[in-house]
């Protein structure tokens, strides 16, 4: 009887060593479900704590198309689907980044579709470090990425580029990746009715599906008023530069991107947010007309430099760099229309 036992263990396990094993899902076999179920937690492993280093409506990057958009202090770090929803988008391809507007478009990103007319955008991702695949079905606490600091990121020490993850639900997009974001509440968050709140810390109840929810979770299902204000101190730093066709056919962006190009995104911004001088952009007057005699007493400065170093935080020292900082912003003569010499 025991040499039958012991070669029945030798025979499985033989068996086990051969045959791989077999993966089944967490919750039962139930497949993601898709339109996804609503609701939004915390896009990090539930129980891991991560402060928030750039809430909604300010005036450095998260304002316009990216009014309604967290920055989160994950430093190349595991990102999970805050709901979840199909892959729809990915870029994996870009390993630049820095505090310049000419890395607004070097972000990787990963967008999912949750099937109701909104996506939810992972932007700044490490190089070559997304887990999924477009056309994949992902539930809410999957992982997804590795978070990075590729596009335009900027450090609180304003020495370079600062790690972090950039979330922002917004309007589904068949073509760009980067669209109009959307007020959201978080269902883990029970203060502030569901709203990150800038500088503060919070633990994420983002454990997955089969797992047990360790952390009480308040659902906020009464929409939020879509009412962006907040304007751009620079109008020239932007989050992202929007593309022509879909991001999966694009060679890897590790070329500088001129402030020409990333202006023209100013101009998406809701008809209802007020702009002190909606007809200033970078590039309103060309370089090379000749200014009148009357304006020489003015010297006309040279083409917009883009800051190198921007925080990515706007404490009071950020905000004193951003306002001395030579840009747009800024009157010149070359702002002022032209008088035209009477005959």
């Amino acid at each position: 009887m025991t040499f039958i036992a012991s070669a029945f263990i030798f025979t499985f396990s033989i068996i086990a060593a051969i045959v791989p094993a077999i993966h089944i899902p967490a919750s039962g076999g139930e497949a993601p479900a898709f339109p996804s179920p609503p609701g939004y937690v915390l896009p990090w492993a539930g129980g891991e704590i991560h402060a928030v280093t750039q809430g909604e409506e300010t005036a450095f990057t998260h304002n316009g198309l990216a009014a309604y958009a967290f920055d989160f202090d994950l430093s190349y770090e595991t990102v999970v689907a805050a709901r979840g929803g199909k892959v729809v988008m990915i870029r994996t391809d870009s390993n630049t980044g820095g505090c310049n507007r000419s890395f607004s478009a070097s972000a990787n990103y990963v967008v999912i579709d949750h099937g109701d007319g909104t996506s939810g955008l992972y932007l700044h991702l490490a190089y070559n470090a997304a887990t999924v695949q477009v056309g994949q079905v992902v539930a809410q606490g999957e992982p997804i990425a590795i978070s990075g600091e590729t596009g335009l990121t900027c450090s609180d020490s304003d020495t370079g580029p600062g790690p972090h993850l950039h979330f922002q639900v917004e309007r589904t997009d068949a073509i760009q990746y980067f669209t109009q974001s959307l007020p959201i509440a978080f269902d883990d968050l029970p203060r502030n009715a569901g709203v990150p709140q800038n500088g503060a810390s919070y633990v994420s109840a983002n454990y997955g599906r089969g797992k047990s929810q360790k952390i009480k979770l308040t659902p906020y299902r009464v929409p939020r008023e879509f009412n962006p204000i907040a304007v751009p101190a620079d109008p020239g730093i932007i989050e992202a530069v929007h593309v022509d066709a879909p991001p999966s056919s694009e060679a890897p962006t590790d070329t500088p991107v001129p402030a020409e190009t990333a202006a023209p995104q100013l101009t998406q911004v809701p008809t209802d947010t007020p702009t002190p001088k909606p007809t200033r952009t970078p590039t309103a007057t060309p370089t090379n007309t000749p200014e009148p005699p009357t304006a020489t007493a003015t010297p006309v400065p040279p083409s917009p430099v883009p800051p190198t170093e921007i925080p990515h935080t706007l404490s009071p020292t950020a905000a004193a760099a951003l306002t001395s900082t030579p840009g747009p912003q800024a009157p010149s003569a070359s702002d002022t229309p032209i008088a035209t010499p009477s005959p």
